[in-house]
């Protein structure tokens, strides 16, 4: 049935929008997916999702134990319409909940830290699907989400400071995994279900009353169904 109502949705975007979406979605994957553990400033929330979106990360998971999520559409830059944003409620089992889900889809679950005493990024196995979750810009990754990850990772650093802004941790962790990805034989890239489906969520967004044009295509199937 998505397929069906993408092609009468089709009928009201250019085509060079259609073809643009059938481009992203070719080079989208849920393989690698991103969590931002209870994130509080506006400006680095906001440029992580925007990461996520222009590496072709489809999913952001986000716990919110302390703080409220928050975007700066400044940054975003339109983002947050592409992405599938994963929200836990503001509670303190919030990570715990996130943790549980991504396990039930099978993913590892890969904490970044600062410290040179665990591994690179650039030895880090990506076989399996695989969560990177990043911390909180001050106190990084809470106890709990540091002794519930598979593995804990660092991007190499050679300066005096001791880590990035989050944003910058993310571009760069995702240039290399991303780019790995795509050079392995890894089934990497999303089903033809999931695309239809994101596709249908997508036109949905940028089609004008949408809703109106959904409900007059299934009256009409209902009505030819029972002639």
């Amino acid at each position: 049935m998505r397929k069906q109502l993408n092609e009468m949705l089709e009928e009201f975007v250019t085509p060079h929008k259609v073809s643009t979406i059938n481009q992203v979605l070719s080079e989208r994957t849920r393989h690698l997916t991103v969590v931002l553990e209870d994130i509080y400033h506006a400006q680095n929330a906001s440029a992580v999702m925007r990461t996520c979106d222009c590496f072709g990360i489809q999913d952001l998971y986000i716990t919110q134990r302390l703080h409220d999520y928050e975007v700066n559409p400044n940054v975003v830059r339109g983002a947050s319409k592409w992405i599938t944003q994963h929200k836990y409620e503001r509670e303190e089992t919030s990570t715990e909940k996130c943790f549980k889900d991504l396990k039930k889809k099978n993913y590892r679950i890969v904490g970044t830290t600062p410290s040179k005493e665990f591994a690179s990024i650039h030895d880090l196995d990506i076989t399996d699907k695989t969560a990177i979750i990043f911390g909180t810009e001050l106190q990084g990754l809470t106890d709990y989400a540091k002794e519930q990850v598979d593995e804990l990772v660092h991007i190499p650093m050679y300066g005096f400071t001791e880590s990035f802004n989050i944003s910058v941790s993310a571009a760069l962790l995702l240039q290399e995994l991303v780019s790995r990805l795509k050079s392995s034989d890894i089934a990497w890239q999303l089903t033809e279900e999931e695309k239809e489906e994101l596709k249908l969520e997508w036109y949905s967004r940028i089609v004008k009353r949408s809703d109106i044009h959904i409900n007059n295509y299934m009256r009409e199937r209902s009505q030819i169904s029972k002639s």
